[in-house]
């Protein structure tokens, strides 16, 4: 199952365009938050399903949880926007919660900086901001791909 990957477009839906041609195989879009309101734009460009959460630029968007949990196959999926957990300063706080809730695979946004990562055998995936990056590269995304029956992941980053 591929799935993609996508966060901090930040009312850029010309972005979400561009990435959505590019990942134009995907099963299931998850949005990582800022702005919930490109995820709904999302939900209406693709005939997949559609996962997000609220960040902290959602403020208005009280409706939209801050934290889904969602199972494919063997792992556990935490999506998340990140601003609750300090992500800005490390991800610790994000691992001790990943820990508490038995997550296998964290999703998480709000730095605007991609990486991929694995910690205690957790894998953390930050797709980048889609349209405003702070890495001093391209807007980005990641697709993960479930090989094997769904228990191994492969991750690709892409740039629009």
């Amino acid at each position: 199952m591929k799935i993609g990957i996508i966060s901090d477009s930040h009312g850029n839906t010309q972005t979400v365009d561009k990435a959505v041609k590019k990942a134009a195989d995907v099963q299931m879009w998850l949005h990582a938050g800022d702005y919930v309101q490109d995820a709904e734009y999302l939900s209406e460009i693709v005939a997949v399903p559609v996962v997000k959460v609220a960040g902290n630029g959602d403020w208005n968007n009280i409706d939209v949880p801050e934290d889904e949990f969602i199972n494919i196959g063997n792992k556990k999926i935490w999506l998340t926007h990140g601003h609750k957990y300090q992500i800005k300063w490390g991800i610790d706080c994000l691992r001790q919660e990943a820990e508490k809730n038995n997550a296998d695979v964290i999703i998480f946004g709000h730095n605007h900086v991609y990486s991929k990562q694995y910690i205690d055998n957790r894998l953390f995936i930050n797709p980048g901001s889609i349209a405003l990056p702070r890495d001093g590269e391209k807007g980005s995304f990641a697709v993960m791909n479930f090989l094997e029956n769904k228990t191994a992941i492969d991750v690709q980053r892409y740039t629009i």
